[in-house]
Formats: C-alpha cells, structure tokens, sequence
C-alpha cells in the first residue's frame, strides 16, 4: 500500500517558524502590519500541509 502522508521535512519547518515569528511580529508586535502577520501564518500553515501531502517538502 502506498503512503499518502509524509513528515515535513527539516528545511520546511525552519522556513514555517520563521513565518510564524513574522506572524507574530505582525500580529502582536508593531513592527509589522497586521494583514502581513495573518498573511505569514497562513503561508506557514500552508507550507506545514503541503509538506505533509508532497514528499520533499
């Protein structure tokens, strides 16, 4: 049977919680604007799941 799910790889977590720090700096922070921190972690999210659909990612 073949496998449908696969483990993010290591590269694709580090890119997803440098996301989530811009998430937050946007989000909570005043460095950046609120739309570019939800933007952030939507492509964080994004990238977690295409990680565990696509092999390699």
């Amino acid at each position: 049977m073949n496998r449908t799910n696969f483990a993010p790889t290591a590269r694709t977590i580090i890119v997803a919680l440098v996301l989530m720090v811009v998430g937050l700096l946007g989000t909570y922070g005043a460095v950046l604007p609120n739309q570019v921190g939800v933007l952030a972690f939507a492509g964080a999210i994004a990238l977690l799941l295409l990680g565990m659909v696509v092999r390699g990612i």
